[in-house]
């Protein structure tokens, strides 16, 4: 009897072995082993859940990746066509997954190349950049470059070549077309009869430069207009745009048009001439297509402005530097310019209203 007991019990035991060692089949046995087993709930984890590891984010596959931080340098956190691009630039980011850094240069130069010092001691994976000059960044631009930190610019154009390897793309407006429709339109209302125009400059800005130089170009055969005086804020504020026109206000008798560089100088005008009593019957145009110049537009305070697409700028800026970190080609030419759009009274109010 003893005996049998015995052998009983050994077959049990060697049951109870088999049975462990079939945790992994298909059988319901298996499953049930499988579920209450440790490593088998750590493979259960969603790969995706990106909120138990703050490190994590998904690509558009759904799989886990490494989340990276991208820079961004603005021109001035205060100009509503800055805000613009740098919603532009988030959007891009956010959909990436990543974390966005921006930080505001305020329109100086210095500002600007320790914005870019800080990104690198950061060790960003990547910089987007919205420069206020296009000599200041560049050194800062190549030491990004060396550290194998991908750098796109956009808005204004920098003195770089494509050969030189430190930047993967530039996008910027089409300002010289922006400059020339507004040259055109002043042309137009002039209707060739004598008219003095001033022009607010700011000759380290390239993109101003080359609106200006559209300005001039479209009302070259003009010989009905005649230029008072080019000249510029010094330093880049408004209450020096403010006293630039009201020393033109000042010198000038008869002041029938004033082309400012950007919608930021031309409002300044306005607010100047509106002052002194000297707006009305005086042509005032900008580029940027702000809202507020818009606005002065649809009152009749501003005659108008050649409206930038700040949003696309920092989206195909941002796009192009995601291309080139993930191995990929940048999608279009090095160099892209992106169109202006002209409003006046007759279209301002479609703007207003988006």
């Amino acid at each position: 009897m003893k005996k049998c007991w015995l052998t009983f019990m050994a077959a049990c035991l060697t049951g109870v072995l088999l049975a462990g060692c079939s945790s992994g089949s298909d059988g319901a046995a298996g499953d049930a082993a499988s579920k209450d087993s440790a490593p088998a709930a750590a493979q259960q984890e969603p790969a995706d859940d990106s909120s138990k590891d703050g490190g994590k984010s998904t690509d558009s596959a759904g799989d886990a990746k490494e989340k990276r931080t991208i820079g961004c340098v603005i021109i001035s956190g205060t100009n509503p066509h800055c805000q613009i691009f740098e919603e532009g630039f988030r959007s891009v980011v956010e959909e990436n997954g990543d974390e966005a850094v921006v930080l505001d240069a305020d329109y100086d130069p210095g500002k600007l190349m320790s914005c870019l010092s800080d990104l690198i001691a950061q060790n960003v994976d990547g910089i987007v950049v919205e420069s206020c000059d296009n000599q200041a960044p560049i050194q800062s631009i190549k030491e990004a470059a060396d550290k194998g930190i991908v750098v796109a610019a956009a808005d204004m154009l920098l003195d770089v070549k494509e050969e030189e390897n430190i930047l993967v793309s530039q996008t910027v407006s089409d300002n010289y077309d922006g400059g020339y429709q507004c040259g055109l339109d002043f042309a137009k209302r002039a209707n060739g009869e004598e008219k003095n125009y001033l022009i607010m400059d700011f000759e380290t800005n390239t993109a101003a430069v080359e609106r200006v130089q559209g300005f001039q170009d479209a009302i070259a055969d003009q010989l009905n207009l005649h230029l008072l005086e080019t000249n510029q804020p010094n330093p880049e504020t408004l209450e020096a745009k403010l006293a630039l026109m009201d020393t033109w206000i000042q010198k000038y008798d008869k002041i029938d048009c004033v082309f400012a560089y950007h919608d930021p100088a031309a409002m300044a005008c306005v607010q100047a001439l509106e002052a002194a009593g000297k707006l009305k019957g005086t042509l005032v145009y900008g580029v940027d297509g702000n809202i507020d110049a818009i606005q002065a537009i649809s009152e009749g305070k501003m005659t108008a402005t050649a409206k930038q697409q700040p949003d696309q700028l920092a989206i195909l800026s941002t796009k192009n530097m995601y291309r080139v970190l993930n191995g990929e080609a940048i999608d279009g030419d090095w160099l892209t310019k992106v169109p202006i759009i002209f409003i006046d009274e007759t279209n301002a109010k479609e703007f207003l209203d988006e």
